[in-house]
């Protein structure tokens, strides 16, 4: 394993690599969204569960029923990536 010495305290490169890999995960995650409108999620009802994000103009909202199946969502917003979890 390779090291990095700077200022006294030693980087590990190895594990820095493996901070950036994808995780191995369980479930399958929803790495590129696909978004309606809210008039044609006829599959929703009143009582179920969103989560909402708004960052400037970008109004998204993931059911919480998605997510519980996927696990987390990869996602985009004007201002970066975002990871979605429920």
């Amino acid at each position: 394993m390779k090291a990095l010495q700077t200022a006294g305290s030693t980087l590990l490169l190895a594990a820095a690599a493996a901070a950036f890999q994808k995780p191995n995960l369980p479930y399958k995650s929803i790495d590129d969204p696909e978004f309606i409108s809210a008039s044609a999620a006829g599959f929703l009802s009143s009582d179920d569960r969103l989560i909402g994000i708004v960052s400037g103009s970008a109004v998204k909202a993931y059911p919480a029923a998605i997510l519980a199946q996927h696990g987390v969502v990869l996602d985009q917003l004007p201002d970066g990536p975002i990871a979605v979890t429920w």
